[in-house]
């Protein structure tokens, strides 16, 4: 990717082929032996689930044959040897060919028990007695899994499911697909779950989150040459390494002027809030643009806001007529214009739009009925469209951008498709939301952007983009810090009233 800001490894999103291979060729081509990096990855886990845990717990540890099977076993070996764990292992599919760094570890594990540490091994789940063990350690199946989950290995996985225990899940919990975040017919529900050298993009699609619970990145010594990633997470971790925007300008007009094209009659709201939002992001002048007739509803609720009246006393909605009136604003001070919250469906409005947007070069962000005529926008020239950012909900995205798609990772394929066909950046509103730029980098919120999906909150985030893409002069940063506001700003509430959009201006 070719971010100008950090992004921690803990952050970047692999797909599971991705993962494999850097695995691999950490071994075969940079020369760690892959024991040596299962050492590292269930030394990782084993802290974490001491840490969860305490000492002189017991653990249920459940192996398949792979290398998970190997990671459980080696967080068994330290949890025993280093917090007076006691550890049964349960081979579900017998302990006949194991992989080969799962059996130097089995036979590791053996002579433990040789020694007297209480460890012991069972090959049916008929002779184990769940309720007598305090947490399970999941290393069933890792990122390889294809298929659906069949008897008797989905029974156990329900049963573990029911038991009550914690559940800790060794790189993937077993059934979750680490590319889609859907299940293989089912999964194990862990409560925590340690994913080894690489963060996984199937854990932030498809609610994957009931499945992992809380995602522990153990990090792996991959050299950076060989990583490689197809997204990035947007959390409180990345927000650490973003630079703060800061607007620098000498006067209001100099740097971050944010023009608003917003409101119609009955959605005079959506102005107000786009308006405030960009107000208090830090624009030096927000300038909005309003058919006369709503004038009075804008003069009594933004003070601070510039206000330029367009068309006749009775318009309540944007005309063609009106163009030629904001194109001239917009070429007397330049800035980045935010078009669409609130403007409403009328042709006229549309072909309003069109027109200005045909004659300003600038930087655009492009929101809610702003987006309906672009069967036509996205013909005007490529220049013009990479300095735009298309900022639709997912009913914006499949009615007026027409994409099509029916999960999350088919609607993350269709939104990348539609960003280079397009060439143009897209924020893709939802849970999670997706943000693609120009360039292909890709962004996913890895929090539960749930909270944000009542009506006003759209037109804050699109005031807040088009404030700091206005001071900034890029996109990407800008719609990255504007998610991590709202989302801190939502970590801060501690108001018992239901969380708004006011709650952010």
């Amino acid at each position: 990717m070719k971010t100008e800001f950090t992004i921690p490894n803990s952050v970047k999103l692999s797909g599971s082929s991705q993962s494999r291979d850097m695995d691999r060729k950490t071994i075969e081509e940079f020369g760690y032996e892959s024991f040596t990096l299962m050492e590292i990855a269930a030394s990782g886990a084993a802290s974490g689930i001491r840490s969860v845990t305490g000492d002189s717990k017991k653990g249920l540890y459940i192996c398949g044959k792979g290398n998970n099977a190997g990671d459980a076993l080696a967080a068994a070996r330290y949890l025993t040897e280093d917090a007076g764990h006691s550890a049964a292992i349960l081979f579900l599919m017998g302990r006949d060919g194991l992989s080969p760094d799962s059996d130097k570890n089995f036979s590791l594990v053996k002579k433990l028990k040789q020694h007297g540490s209480r460890i012991e091994f069972f090959d049916s789940i008929e002779r184990v007695t769940l309720s007598d063990y305090d947490y399970i350690v999941d290393g069933i199946f890792g990122t390889g899994i294809s298929g659906e989950i069949r008897e008797p290995i989905s029974g156990v996985i329900e049963q573990i499911n029911d038991s009550g225990l914690q559940v800790f899940a060794m790189d993937v919990p077993s059934g979750l697909n680490a590319d889609s975040g859907m299940i293989a017919g089912v999964s194990v529900y862990a409560e925590h779950t340690f994913t080894f050298g690489t963060n996984k993009t199937g854990f932030y699609l498809n609610g994957a989150k009931r499945y992992t619970g809380r995602v522990h990145f153990i990090p792996l010594p991959f050299p950076g040459y060989l990583r490689k990633y197809e997204a990035v997470a947007i959390n409180n971790k990345l927000a650490e390494h973003l630079p703060e925007i800061v607007r620098k300008g000498e006067h209001k007009y100099d740097g971050g002027v944010v023009h608003i094209l917003a409101g119609s009659e009955g959605l005079t709201g959506a102005a107000v809030m786009a308006a405030k939002s960009a107000w208090k992001s830090g624009a030096g002048a927000v300038i909005l643009y309003s058919p006369k007739k709503l004038m009075d509803i804008y003069e009594k609720n933004l003070p601070q806001i510039i206000k330029v009246a367009v068309g006749e006393e009775n318009d309540s909605h944007f005309k063609s007529e009106h163009a030629s009136d904001i194109i001239s604003k917009l070429d007397n001070k330049p800035g980045i214009l935010l078009a669409g919250p609130g403007i409403g469906t009328n042709t006229q409005t549309v072909d309003c739009l069109f027109e200005i947007l045909s004659h300003f070069d600038g930087r655009v962000v492009l929101d809610a009925d702003g987006l309906q005529g672009f069967d036509r926008l996205k013909r005007l020239p490529e220049q013009k469209r990479k300095r735009w950012i298309l900022t639709p909900h997912i009913g914006e995205a499949k009615n007026y951008l027409n994409m099509k798609f029916s999960d999350d990772q088919d609607r993350l394929t269709a939104a990348t498709t539609f960003v280079t066909e397009n060439k143009l950046s897209l924020l893709m509103k939802g849970n999670p939301s997706f943000f693609i730029n120009t360039q292909l980098e890709t962004f996913i919120t890895g929090y539960d952007t749930l909270p944000f999906s009542r009506a006003g909150f759209g037109d804050v985030l699109s005031g807040t983009i088009a404030a700091y893409s206005g001071i900034t002069g890029e996109e990407t940063l800008s719609t990255i810090q504007s998610l991590i506001t709202g989302y801190k700003a939502y970590q801060h509430f501690t108001d018992n009233s239901a969380f708004g959009p006011e709650h952010l201006l």
